[in-house]
């Protein structure tokens, strides 16, 4: 039997088809907020969704004018509202401290582990400011956002720390999902429409 295009054609759609099932994305892609100071303020919790609740100690502005024991909900990145004591109610998932293993030459300062994922904040040999290492391969992140002192890591991948050079909290959303993409799902389909089509025209000219 001649390998035609046809038959390359159908091996490319099996080749890609096996590789978007079996092989998820290692390198995840993120979209970086600003939060809000981190001057009295700190992080309460955050859940698997991302949303962030902050503990302000005092606040001079919206809701809470001088209290003590002030929230701040942070939804998509975004501050949502302000409310008095008690917090908001939802379900932390901030992840639990670890010891990853760091390449060699860092010196790691935090770490955070939450659902086979890891995140920690590590320093080299004469480095100024920490960066913000994980991943599956162990890769930086975040160059020089790792100078903080706190990190919290949701099950989805979700980021947030503090960086006390900057005065700020941040957070990184992770967007990488496991579900093939838009893209490559079009081009999937595409290639098979274009087999079909080729395998329907060779049988209608056997037919002549």
């Amino acid at each position: 039997m001649r390998f035609t295009k046809l038959w390359f054609s159908l091996a490319a759609i099996l080749v890609q088809s096996s590789l978007l099932i079996a092989s998820p994305a290692l390198a995840d892609t993120y979209k970086i907020f600003t939060l809000d100071s981190d001057q009295g303020r700190f992080v309460y919790g955050m859940d698997a969704s991302g949303d962030v609740v902050l503990s302000v100690d005092a606040d001079n502005h919206g809701n809470c004018v001088h209290v003590v024991n002030c929230y701040e909900t942070f939804i998509g990145g975004v501050l949502a509202f302000r409310t008095n004591a008690p917090p908001p109610a939802f379900t932390i998932d901030d992840g639990i401290p670890c010891s990853p293993t760091a390449p060699p030459g860092l010196t790691v300062l935090h770490a955070v582990c939450n659902n086979g994922r890891e995140v920690f904040s590590a320093r080299a040999t004469g480095q100024v400011f920490a960066d913000l290492y994980g991943g599956p391969n162990i890769v930086n992140l975040f160059p020089g956002a790792g100078d903080g002192d706190f990190l919290y890591l949701n099950s989805e991948g979700d980021i947030v720390w503090n960086a006390p050079r900057t005065e700020f909290w941040f957070e990184a959303f992770d967007l990488t999902s496991q579900v093939p993409e838009p893209a490559s799902l079009f081009l999937l389909g595409t290639g098979a429409l274009a087999a079909v089509a080729a395998m329907r025209r060779r049988l209608l000219f056997r037919q002549l």
